[in-house]
């Protein structure tokens, strides 16, 4: 079972890195010919009866590191300095209003027409609408620097917002004052803890 599951690993690498040089050519984001590929052997497995291991437990966690990942290397490229302030306006908003505004859209047609509660129907229109940094990043190594720059701070901020904006609305059964007191709370002890582990992170590296 262990040997399986090294040659699986191996041969999925293998794939990933083949179609990471073949996208150039394709114009196809790598991301997707893997989910494609996800979707396609999880067929298999069901039309031949193959059995596979649970992976739900661990799919969030792997899954988030992947994103993560992605993110950073795509972070490694920019250069922040006060003459990207314009750009990051232009990208935050670029992400927010269409993240806001289709969302809402989106809650209003699940719930007119297909008779969800409001709750429902908002919980699964705010992941529609979110401009994933998975295929945004990746399909943008072509682009000028500029573009490349807008895209991944467009990306990055969607999915930050995206993932805050769930995460409110799942885990708050009623929306009052005191909803948004404690949301905002926890936002900003998150953003004292990252300030300060970025600090800490920016010395060690200039220690090095």
């Amino acid at each position: 079972m262990t040997t399986a599951i090294i040659i699986t690993f191996c041969t999925l690498l293998l794939i990933s890195y083949f179609f990471d040089l073949t996208s150039s050519r394709t114009k196809i984001p790598s991301v997707i010919l893997l989910l494609a590929l996800g979707w396609f052997v999880r067929q298999s497995t069901n039309f031949f009866g193959i059995e596979l291991p649970d992976f739900s437990p661990i799919l969030p966690i792997i899954g988030s590191i992947g994103l993560i990942l992605i993110v950073l290397e795509g972070s490694l490229e920019l250069d922040l300095n006060r003459s990207k302030i314009s750009l990051i306006k232009k990208s935050f908003l670029g992400a927010i209003i269409p993240l806001l505004g289709l969302a809402f859209l989106f809650t209003y047609l699940f719930h007119h027409f297909g008779y969800f509660p409001i709750k429902d129907s908002l919980l699964n229109a705010i992941p529609l609408c979110i401009i994933s940094s998975a295929i945004a990043i990746p399909s943008v190594r072509n682009l000028k620097a500029e573009h490349k720059e807008f895209v991944i701070y467009e990306s990055s901020i969607s999915d930050i917002f995206g993932v805050i904006f769930f995460n409110f609305i799942f885990f708050n059964r009623y929306i009052n004052i005191q909803s948004f007191g404690n949301f905002g709370l926890e936002l900003l002890v998150e953003i004292v803890i990252s300030l300060i582990a970025t600090v800490v992170l920016a010395f060690l590296l200039s220690k090095i």
